[in-house]
């Protein structure tokens, strides 16, 4: 065990010498997976090829990237929210549709909660690789209960991911833009997308389960307990595997029983490791003091942290010794003291002799 803190401090370590660069390759990285899989929907007009095929599609990925690295949360999501309007402009009212749609969740969500609404991308992509739980998970132990909303704004969109490409598809292709049938196309695909999500109620059910992992995982990590975290962690995951199950049977989710076991298992192993790094804490060794003043009593509980070896120290200025040879301790000079000017005083007529 003593190898294993010793290695995790030297990663610590090795993080924070250099963490402003290892975020930006981590983001950068991020991004160029995030607009390959949007490039993947190829229902672009021909007019825009060049921007996704060949040198100059690759140098407008990277650009994007690049841009994507070192902007906020925001914009970060703004620049996703364009490039798949510019992967729909074969349907321009689907692509429009799209674009107003995001705008309004980046308008009233991720302008007023920037690093929580990354949660959305996060889901999408946890459903990409079938680990949402993962990101949920992560979700409630850090970022508390407010990670509910980005967690089912992400499924959500996820759901209708599909939706609009099969719309995309299906809807003939304009040869020129008609601007007085955009109202008409915009009520259309509303009423699709409308049935659709009426219809199919899986999304609801899991962002149902969503949120009721969130909400246990974060509740269970604030008890007063030894290994609340872990056991929070435990009881989380074991609540998405089950209630996943029972949406599967009841809603007939496109869900198999080994994906849902899996992807619990794997995502606490993710979660767990994340939680490793944060922090490890040594319940051997825990404290309970009791103390009061005038008006309350307190009860703290202190659980020390278990560091290596080599995990750096708070250095303590050295408290200087009492010395009666003090010549060697520097002494401002004094300032000379300047008596005030003698001013006479004038001589009262009017006092009485």
């Amino acid at each position: 065990m003593t190898q294993i803190i010793e290695l995790r401090q030297n990663l610590i370590n090795l993080y924070k010498k250099y963490e402003v660069a290892i975020n930006y390759v981590l983001k950068f990285i991020a991004a160029l997976f995030v607009f390959w899989r949007v490039n993947t929907l190829g229902m672009y007009r021909e007019e825009l090829a060049m921007l996704f095929n060949g040198s100059t599609g690759v140098a407008f990925m990277l650009l994007i990237a690049v841009i994507f690295t070192v902007s906020p949360p925001t914009v970060s999501l703004l620049m996703v929210a364009i490039v798949i309007t510019l992967q729909l402009t074969m349907v321009v009212e689907v692509a429009i549709f799209v674009f107003l749609l995001l705008g309004l969740v980046i308008i009233f969500y991720a302008r007023l909660a920037p690093k929580q609404s990354m949660l959305i991308l996060a889901i999408i992509f946890g459903f990409y690789f079938h680990i949402p739980y993962a990101v949920v998970l992560f979700a409630g132990l850090y970022m508390g209960l407010g990670a509910i909303i980005p967690v089912i704004i992400g499924t959500a969109v996820w759901t209708m991911i599909g939706s609009f490409t099969d719309l995309a598809r299906a809807a003939p292709v304009m040869e020129e833009f008609e601007l007085m049938e955009i109202p008409s196309a915009f009520i259309d695909i509303f009423n699709q997308i409308y049935y659709i999500l009426t219809t199919n109620l899986g999304w609801v059910l899991i962002g149902f389960v969503f949120a009721m992992m969130i909400l246990a995982v974060h509740l269970i990590s604030l008890l007063s307990i030894n290994h609340s975290k872990d056991i929070a962690l435990g009881i989380g995951a074991a609540v998405g595997l089950i209630c996943m199950m029972m949406v599967q049977i009841v809603a007939d989710v496109d869900l198999s029983v080994l994906s849902i076991f899996l992807g619990s298992i794997f995502s606490f192993g993710i979660v767990w490791v994340i939680k490793f790094f944060d922090k490890v804490l040594d319940y051997k060794r825990v404290e309970r003091v009791k103390f009061e003043d005038e008006d309350n009593v307190y009860y703290v509980k202190m659980v020390p942290k278990v560091k290596s070896a080599n995990a750096p120290t708070a250095q303590m200025p050295e408290e200087l010794e009492d010395d009666d040879d003090d010549e060697h301790l520097y002494r401002p000079p004094e300032r000379p003291r300047h008596n005030p000017p003698y001013v006479p005083q004038r001589p009262n007529p009017n006092r009485p002799k």
